[in-house]
């Protein structure tokens, strides 16, 4: 979980004593909305630079959940199940079977994910012993073999998410210029 302190300039700490708390609820909830939806923003301008994306559900998946006057509390989420594990780096276990881990330098070119460029959707593909006793999927093309991708019971996924870097940064700037607008806007 993030903390995040924000304070207010004396100007706005006696524009606030002399509204209601109707209103204080109102624009405090208001700016935690607009704050959080300018996270979800730069969140999904960084999945669009730093990653791959073969289909965008990904950067749609970055939703809010905005702060009313009950609750002063905006979310910014995701329910990408693999999303946690790009977030903070660490080990992905192969539920059955093993994973099948891509060559990155050959994997980035795709465009898009199709059948054919999946590892069961590989024509002429086979399953290759290698000499260091893991497998690996492979094709042959024109007599050579070209390893496509390493059968793994583990990988390791490198942290590439900076959601919660992104959130604190963006939040800790413009909060409080969120603030500052909605109590004009009042006034």
């Amino acid at each position: 979980m993030a903390i995040i302190n924000l304070s207010l300039k004396r100007e706005d700490k006696n524009n606030l004593i002399s509204l209601e708390e109707k209103n204080v609820r109102f624009i405090t909830a208001k700016s935690l909305t607009r704050t959080a939806q300018n996270i979800q923003r730069e969140v999904q301008g960084h999945i669009r630079k730093d990653f791959v994306l073969r289909k965008r559900s990904f950067e749609r998946s970055i939703r809010i959940l905005p702060a009313t006057k009950q609750r002063l509390e905006s979310k910014v989420y995701t329910m990408a199940p693999f999303a946690s594990l790009q977030q903070t780096g660490g080990i992905k276990k192969a539920s059955s079977g093993r994973l099948a881990i891509p060559l990155y330098k050959d994997i980035s070119r795709l465009k898009s994910r199709t059948a054919t460029n999946r590892p069961r959707g590989l024509k002429d593909s086979f399953i290759l012993k290698l000499e260091s006793g893991s497998l690996a999927i492979a094709v042959r093309k024109s007599k050579q073999i070209k390893v496509m991708y390493y059968l793994k019971q583990r990988a390791y996924v490198k942290k590439r998410l900076n959601m919660l870097e992104i959130g604190e940064q963006v939040a800790v700037k413009n909060f409080s210029l969120h603030f500052q607008k909605s109590l004009r806007e009042i006034n």
